[in-house]
């Protein structure tokens, strides 16, 4: 009997796992803090930014990870302002 032991993990079999298991959770959760974000830019200005989400999995620094990106457009120097002030607050949401 052999004492050797060898652990091999398909890359491709991570990314379905990531595909298919968290990317739900992930999107839900991007869409929850899209939603405040709009919500709290709404109530700020009478001219909010609009804020995109887009979900995807890719390579960040050691690996392959799944994760959202939520943007604003570009809009004026006050509608940039107000985007960055929202998004830093926002991001409780998705807790």
């Amino acid at each position: 009997m052999s004492k050797d032991t060898a652990f091999v993990l398909d890359i491709e079999g991570g990314k379905k796992i990531l595909t298919d298991m968290m990317m739900p959770t992930i999107k839900q959760k991007a869409a929850s803090i899209t939603a405040r974000a709009n919500s709290m830019a709404a109530s700020m200005s009478d001219d909010p930014p609009e804020f995109t989400m887009t979900t995807q999995v890719g390579t960040i620094k050691n690996g392959v990870r799944a994760f959202a990106t939520i943007s604003s457009g570009d809009g004026t120097r006050r509608q940039n302002y107000i985007a960055n002030y929202v998004i830093a607050r926002a991001k409780d949401a998705g807790r």
